[in-house]
């Protein structure tokens, strides 16, 4: 939850959930059946408008490291763009970005590579990512403030709200569990 408290991403095992065209309990009760009940949730959005959540990535409780399919969180209709910023803190990788759209995958934007495409690894951002300049030998590919303009531009795109610290409520006792 670093991010929250404005401290950037730090080791942060928190995973940022988007969603429109579902619920905010539906979103939750799915992660909760998942076993990675949200710690944090933004208000509930209106009809076409983006909420937020979040979660941890992990629940050693259970021993669980696994990912977590989110395709059944994102039902017919729905839209889901998820956030890891540090999917493996161990191997120190960089952040990955999904977007799922009624059930399905349609980016994986993997911040070391995120123009790259290939058939289990959908990316209908990588065209997005080669004009800006933030691939793979692209203008800004070793700018220090790269993973920050490469979340901008995720987010612009599918028109993500920018994150109100303010409206998120925080289960403490619930994220304290997990630390």
């Amino acid at each position: 939850m670093d991010w929250l408290e404005g401290q950037g991403y730090g080791e942060d095992e928190t995973v940022l959930v988007y969603f429109r065209g579902t619920t905010r309990a539906a979103v939750a009760d799915g992660l909760t059946a998942r076993h990675r009940p949200p710690f944090a949730r933004g208000e509930e959005p209106a009809p076409g408008e983006w909420g937020v959540i979040v979660h941890p990535m992990l629940n050693p409780s259970r021993d669980d490291y696994d990912d977590i399919d989110y395709r059944g969180l994102c039902p017919e209709g729905a839209e889901l763009v998820v956030f890891v910023p540090n999917p493996c803190i161990v191997k120190a990788h960089g952040p990955t970005a999904y977007h799922y759209r009624d059930g399905r995958i349609s980016s994986c934007v993997d911040y070391e590579g995120a123009e790259h495409v290939g058939e289990r690894w959908p990316n209908a951002l990588a065209p997005l990512v080669t004009a800006a300049g933030l691939g793979i030998g692209g203008e800004f590919a070793e700018s220090p403030d790269r993973e920050q303009r490469l979340t901008a531009l995720i987010c612009e795109h599918l028109g993500l709200p920018a994150l109100d610290r303010a409206a998120i409520t925080v289960d403490r006792e619930l994220m304290d569990d997990y630390q």
